[in-house]
């Protein structure tokens, strides 16, 4: 273990590393980390990538072998790059809402991965999927598109309990032209460029609001 705790401590510039299911949720995390994470302006740390797919949401048995590999992965990047890992960030769709299993799936993915890990880390687990994160940026979809309005009841909806799927939702609303997850980058894109991920309501989707929560943590 203090070989694992040395990883993020190392000499040169910061990197932070993104994992997950899907290059489209990578993409969406990548955009969001600068925003949420207020990094100083003179010396951002770069973010990389593993984009070999990591499924932890019902690794079980297997998730400490999986995020040592991870780490391996990360920290090789890092090494490849004479950086340091000074953070990961995870993404894992939990397919699910809300509830008692959301609790105890996020204390037992959270308490493994900063076990694995010697630096900062944080659980993007999507509660039910990254498209409830996008609907709290209503307005992003109608930039993207003018045809694409998300209705009322959404824009008050408690966006951690939609049941059907949160992209199934989106789909049968925004039809002209049709709701690709390929769009999810480009909405979170527009909703970074207008402000509208700072001045977001995130306690709608408690998922959401739990993943700033770890990065707000950040040293």
């Amino acid at each position: 273990m203090a070989g694992k705790k040395q990883a993020g401590r190392g000499q040169g510039k910061p990197v932070i590393a993104i994992a997950g299911e899907g290059q489209h949720d990578r993409d969406v995390l990548r955009h969001l980390l600068p925003v949420l994470c207020r990094w100083p302006a003179a010396r951002p740390p770069k973010i990389i990538e593993v984009k070999t797919p990591m499924r932890l949401k019902k690794a079980e048995n297997q998730l400490a072998p999986r995020l040592e590999r991870l780490r391996l992965l990360a920290q090789g990047q890092a090494t490849r790059l004479q950086a340091q890992l000074a953070g990961i960030v995870v993404h894992v769709d939990l397919d699910a809402v809300i509830d008692e299993a959301y609790e105890n799936r996020r204390r037992q993915l959270s308490a493994e991965l900063r076990k694995a890990f010697g630096c900062d880390t944080a659980l993007a687990l999507a509660a039910d999927e990254m498209e409830a994160w996008l609907m709290l940026f209503p307005e992003a979809f109608t930039k993207l598109n003018s045809t694409w309005k998300l209705t009322q009841q959404d824009r008050r909806r408690n966006l951690g309990t939609i049941s059907g799927g949160s992209k199934e939702l989106l789909k049968s609303r925004l039809t002209r032209p049709p709701y690709l997850e390929s769009h999810a980058p480009k909405v979170i894109e527009k909703a970074v460029a207008y402000g509208y991920v700072t001045s977001c309501d995130p306690s709608r989707n408690r998922s959401y609001a739990d993943f700033a929560a770890d990065l707000a943590q950040w040293k």
